[in-house]
Order: structure tokens, then sequence, then C-alpha cells
């Protein structure tokens, strides 16, 4: 689909769900290093859980493109081949690139080791979200005709009940069945995060109403957004830093997400400026950044790691200038090449 017809709002979602996952991987250092019971480790552990909306946003922002007549794939043999192209191929490429890393660190190599581990999703801590996309890619025509047939209303209650299920007790399923056996690939299959996919698919096929629905419940959002954010925050920092137990946070977390990703859904729908020449590169380029901003924050740890006497915040702040500076550098400039090669390359082409 031309970039043209990308809607601006879907671009600006897209570079702050970018943005927002580097920051989560940034402050991983932080969050491990500190003290738990500092003031220090409590404001970077609530920025980085306030973070993770990005990326049931990036499941969401995909439902949405499924189902939007601007970019409803017509054909699906052929969009699958397409996405094998866009999505698979880079995402095989990245995944090679850190099996060596690893395998010069150490790591014996072995051909079914890598296979493994791709297939899996467990050479980079976000790659679990690309395994994930990829079943919901296959499953792509059902859940468009789910959300073109059937009222959200009716769908999306048992699509948050299945999450949950999923998302919490998926190992408490399987023991159900196999008493033995111990699943620990929850994170990575797609009924736990069905309700975000499917509600983009009901927002992309309902798309002309559903600024106005955003409009109608604007205080409303803001305030369950306000609620469970401080909720999530506070309960967040008792949880983590062992001071209390609090066995319901994930179902605040979730509460937190819907209401987080419908506030900024709306704040991208109401901004009347164009997205800025930057901005727009980093849109362009937010896959490649997803891709390689863990591997890039791995390189400058190492570095990191040989200076004697580094403070934890000297060590933050060095890691933010290397995920937000060195990567987003690295990769609009990367974009930026290879769109100008392929343009080079067209007329070549067709002659």
């Amino acid at each position: 689909m031309s970039e043209r017809r990308r809607l601006p709002e879907l671009q600006r979602l897209n570079v702050l769900f970018c943005l927002l996952v580097v920051f989560i991987h940034t402050a991983s250092h932080a969050v491990s290093a500190l003290d738990k019971l500092s003031w220090q480790y409590a404001v970077v552990l609530v920025c980085q859980r306030l973070a993770f909306v990005s990326v049931p946003g990036f499941f969401l922002l995909s439902g949405v493109k499924l189902t939007l007549p601007e970019t409803r794939p017509a054909h699906f043999p052929r969009w699958w081949a397409k996405r094998a192209k866009t999505l698979l191929l880079p995402y095989g490429i990245a995944a090679a690139v850190y099996y060596a890393y690893f395998v010069r660190h150490g790591t014996a190599f072995s051909v079914g080791d890598f296979l493994r581990k791709l297939a899996l999703g467990r050479l980079a801590a976000p790659f679990y979200f690309l395994v994930t996309l990829v079943q919901f890619i296959l499953l792509a025509p059902l859940f468009r005709r789910l959300a073109e047939r059937y009222d959200p209303a009716a769908l999306l209650p048992f699509a948050l009940g299945i999450m949950w299920l999923s998302g919490i007790y998926a190992n408490n399923v399987v023991q159900l069945f196999a008493p033995e056996a111990v699943f620990r690939c929850g994170d990575r299959i797609f009924p736990t995060y069905l309700f975000y996919y499917l509600a983009g698919c009901c927002i992309g096929a309902r798309y002309d109403a559903f600024p106005a629905f955003l409009a109608r419940n604007r205080r409303l959002l803001w305030a369950l957004l306000c609620c469970f954010a401080a909720a999530d925050a506070i309960l967040s920092v008792l949880l983590f830093s062992g001071r209390r137990s609090v066995p319901f946070l994930e179902y605040i977390h979730t509460m937190y997400i819907i209401s987080a990703i419908a506030v900024c859904f709306d704040a991208a729908l109401r901004l009347r400026r164009p997205l800025p020449r930057a901005a727009l590169a980093v849109d362009r380029a937010s896959y490649l950044v997803y891709l390689y901003h863990c591997l890039i924050l791995t390189l400058a740890q190492d570095r990191l790691n040989r200076i004697p006497g580094l403070r934890v915040g000297s060590v933050f702040a060095l890691r933010l200038a290397a995920g937000y500076g060195v990567t987003i550098a690295a990769c609009v400039a990367w974009q930026a090449v290879y769109r100008r090669a392929k343009r080079m390359l067209r007329p070549r082409a067709r002659t």
C-alpha cells in the first residue's frame, strides 16, 4: 500500500509506540541495578511500566490496518506473500545478526538452536511480538470476518476474557490436559493479545464512526486513564520493590493499557499539524528500530561495562543516547539509502 494513503493519526501512533518500545529496553538496566527501595527505582520503574502500552498498541494498529478501507488487503495470498517479504525476511536477517553476536561471545553455533530460537522469538527481548503477529497474520481472514460481521459489544468482552485466561493462566490450562507439562510460551501465542488485535479490527471496520465515539467518551476515558495509571504505578512499585504481594496487578495493568490506547488514539486524531519530516522518517524506519535497538543497547552496554566507576544514572543517560540517538539515526539513514536505491533501480527494471 502506498505510503501516501497512510492515515496521519496511525503514523503518529506508530512513532509514539516505537519510541516507547526503545525506552522499555533502555530502562531495563536501571530497573535491575537500582536499589529497589529508592525513589529513583520507583520513578524509572513507573515510566517503564507505563511505556508497556506500546506493544499492545502495535497489535491494535495491525488490526486496524487489516480492516481499514485504505489498507484492507484485497487478496490474502498476495498479502501474505508481501508480509513475508516485508516482515519475515527482515526479521530473519536481524535474528541472524543477533545470533552471530552471541556466537562471537561464547554461544556454540548450532543450526537447530538458531532455528528454534528464531521460531520462538528468543534471540532478542522484543521478538516475541513478531512470533505472535505472524499467528494473527495467518488467521487474518477469520479476524476480518468476525470484525466486519459481528458487533464489537458482542466480540470484545469474550476476547478480553480469553486474553486474560491465556496471559495469566496459559500454563495452568495446558496442565489440565498434560499435568507434567511446563508451558513457557504464554507470551508468544495470539490469544494472549487477542483483545487488542480484534479491537483494532473492529475499529478499522467502523473507522468513520470511531472519532465520534472517542469524542463522546473523552472525559470518561481520561478519568479512567488517570485512575488506572495511578493504580498501576503505585501497585507496581509495591510489588516489584518487594513491599507487597499484588496478585491482581495484571488486571489493573490491562485496564491502564486499554484506556491509554484510547486516549492516545483520540489525541492522534485531534492533532491537525502534519508530522515533521523527522517523525515521518522515524515512521518509515520504525520496524528497523524495533528489530535492532536491543542489539545497539547490548553493544553499548558492552562498552560501558569496561568503564570503571560509572554510576547507574550515567549508564542510563548513555543508554538513552545509544537507544535513541544511534539506533534511530542508523535506521533512518539505512532506510533513506534503501528507498533511494529502489527509486534508482526502478526505471532500469522497466527498460
